[in-house]
């Protein structure tokens, strides 16, 4: 997806409005409402973490179905989502995990103007191989 065409779409949302208004992707995925909810008290403390759902339903539904497919082909998320289900983490945690990173991923498309590259990780990896 070009930056332009993303832009675009995000544009034409009324409820997203335009997304360069954020100062990072932390509070893109925030206002989305698919970060992670912390429990901190009370007696179900031992519960497991879950998707905050402060955001816009009908953004995270619109999230969803993209997530899925970003697990199947996109490398960086079909690695990202093996590695937590062989972690024992729930289906539907790892696809509400890879619906916040592919929030992060479209900030920073839409933020740098620049297309996606799914070898982005790799360079950073290679400066590392020497340590």
């Amino acid at each position: 997806v070009s930056p332009a065409l993303a832009i675009r779409l995000c544009q034409d949302s009324g409820e997203l409005g335009d997304i360069r208004r954020f100062d990072n992707a932390k509070t893109f995925a925030a206002f989305l409402g698919v970060t992670p909810k912390q429990r901190t008290s009370g007696a179900s403390l031992r519960g497991r973490t879950m998707i905050s759902r402060t955001g816009s339903k009908s953004m995270r539904a619109a999230l969803y179905m993209p997530s899925l497919v970003a697990a199947r082909h996109n490398p960086i998320l079909k690695q990202f989502s093996a590695r937590l289900l062989a972690t024992g983490m729930a289906e539907k945690a790892v696809i509400a995990a890879v619906m916040h990173k592919l929030a992060h991923l479209i900030y920073g498309v839409i933020h740098t103007g620049k297309p996606f590259n799914p070898n982005y990780l790799a360079k950073g990896l290679a400066i590392q191989d020497g340590i």
